[in-house]
């Protein structure tokens, strides 16, 4: 009799169109569908309870505060300012929120998500999420660009604009868009910035993003705001972030006057951020350099 296992029986991420796959076993907690998407909530005996959305991981316990610790603390820590003002665009398991939410600088936070349903549920299986008691905190459940498009035409802006999307499929498709890119440029401050990020996969032809792979090859936001200059200053930093889809994470910094936030201005220590990693997260591969142009 063989003690092979039978790896059938795992649960397998959506590849996306890579042809490549999480395998995992693990224990399905809930399942619901909402107005939007799939959400799923398993258990795995290593890692943790896993926030899966239409198929494809978004976080996990293990391993989440790595990803929602360089998102905000990078950009935060990059340039000093006396009182900042962040707008959430998604970010429903609440862990962009609790990161911003460490920052006393921070007076106002406005989190926009889609489907209420993914933060309750994110709230009651991980766990991981900040505060939406706190007084800084106005959570704000629609489309985020219908959101946006509202916020532009009225002239309001933020220091941070941290999008923290599910990849260009259901109700995420709304926001990647020439016109949500437009809106954002038009919604961050001067000396503000935006924040981006994806999974990055080397092919043997050339580098591809899981938001192209996801989505239609124009949907990729990075490459719409290298041809489109809606914000013309764009840097990029890195890190590895162990179950998102091939590990190899890129955060992407667009602004209007290019600043460098490669040095922080105080020291902050984190579970995994810390001022030295900050520092080392923009020393870029060189096939970054040459492959995606920063």
């Amino acid at each position: 009799m063989s003690n092979r296992e039978d790896y059938s029986k795992w649960w397998h991420e959506d590849s996306g169109g890579l042809g490549l796959t999480h395998a995992m076993d693990m224990e399905l907690l809930h399942k619901e569908i909402s107005p939007f998407q799939k959400i799923e909530i398993f258990e795995h005996k290593t890692f943790g309870r896993i926030l899966v959305l239409d198929g494809l991981i978004q976080a996990a316990q293990a391993d989440e505060f790595i990803y929602h610790e360089m998102a905000v603390h990078v950009p935060l820590l990059g340039r000093h300012r006396d009182s900042a003002s962040v707008l959430i665009v998604g970010g429903g398991d609440g862990g962009i929120l609790r990161e911003v939410l460490r920052h006393n600088e921070v007076e106002r936070v406005v989190m926009v998500e889609i489907d209420r349903m993914v933060i309750e549920l994110s709230n009651q299986y991980l766990a991981i999420n900040g505060d939406y008691g706190d007084p800084r905190v106005e959570l704000i459940c629609a489309d985020a660009a219908d959101y946006l498009r509202q916020r532009a035409e009225e002239g309001e802006m933020f220091d941070l604009i941290i999008l923290d999307l599910t990849e260009p499929v259901g109700p995420s498709s709304s926001v990647f868009t020439e016109a949500f890119c437009q809106d954002i440029a038009t919604c961050v401050k001067p000396d503000g910035v935006v924040l981006d990020s994806d999974s990055i996969f080397v092919g043997k032809d050339r580098v591809q993003f899981l938001q192209e792979l996801c989505g239609d090859k124009d949907k990729n936001l990075v490459t719409v705001m290298q041809e489109k200059q809606y914000l013309p200053q764009i840097s990029a930093f890195r890190s590895i972030v162990p179950l998102y889809p091939g590990a190899e994470f890129g955060f992407f910094l667009y602004s209007k006057d290019g600043f460098s936030y490669a040095e922080p201005f105080r020291d902050f220590q984190g579970r995994h951020y810390n001022a030295d990693v900050h520092r080392a997260a923009f020393a870029l591969p060189t096939w970054w350099r040459t492959e995606l142009g920063f």
